[in-house]
């Protein structure tokens, strides 16, 4: 996507005032360009979008990703069920996309931030739906001060001793800037 001369002065003019409003219009504009809504059939079924970026200047943190799905009407994905984990992974399969992982409404509840025992059952969806649907990787959450979570995808690693890294969940660092994925229910 390209930019005229005086869209890159005012957004450059924007990071030196106010750098969170310059992000903002950048995400409105990207997620506008690349994200395109997807609707399973049926009545009632939810839709989502992903958001997915090969650079990583335009990848967003937790709380960008949640507010980018607000703006768009939806929330960061949660998932309710595998059914509904094996829906999003063929999205992502048929998008084909590189290396990135992908940013969901799951995080740890306020209060846990320093926990650093079991802290699986601390976390919660964003939409405030309750799920005992879970689908972390082998050895997470590994708790401390990572409270967000993202949906694993990275084709090209090295499998670990629990194999590759697709599709299982993780919990991370909530600044780190990930692809990101909206659910829209009616």
């Amino acid at each position: 996507m390209k930019m005229d001369l005086l869209t890159t002065v005012v957004l450059l003019l924007l990071f030196c005032v106010h750098p969170s409003a310059a992000a903002s219009l950048i995400t409105a504009d990207i997620f506008e360009a690349r994200g395109q809504q997807v609707c399973k059939a049926g009545k009632g079924r939810p839709c989502y979008k992903l958001a997915y970026f090969s650079e990583l200047r335009w990848k967003l943190n937790f709380e960008q990703a949640e507010n980018a799905c607000k703006r768009d009407g939806g929330q960061l994905l949660s998932i309710e069920s595998a059914s509904e984990q094996k829906v999003i992974e063929q999205l992502i399969r048929d998008l084909r996309p590189t290396d990135g992982d992908f940013w969901i409404g799951l995080r740890r509840g306020p209060g846990h931030e320093d926990s650093s025992s079991d802290c699986s059952s601390q976390y919660y969806w964003l939409d405030g739906s309750k799920s005992a649907f879970r689908n972390w990787h082998i050895d997470e959450p590994s708790c401390g001060y990572e409270v967000c979570v993202v949906m694993y995808h990275q084709p090209s690693a090295p499998a670990g001793h629990s194999g590759l890294y697709m599709f299982q969940w993780n919990d991370d660092n909530c600044e780190t800037k990930n692809n990101f994925i909206c659910k829209y229910t009616t």
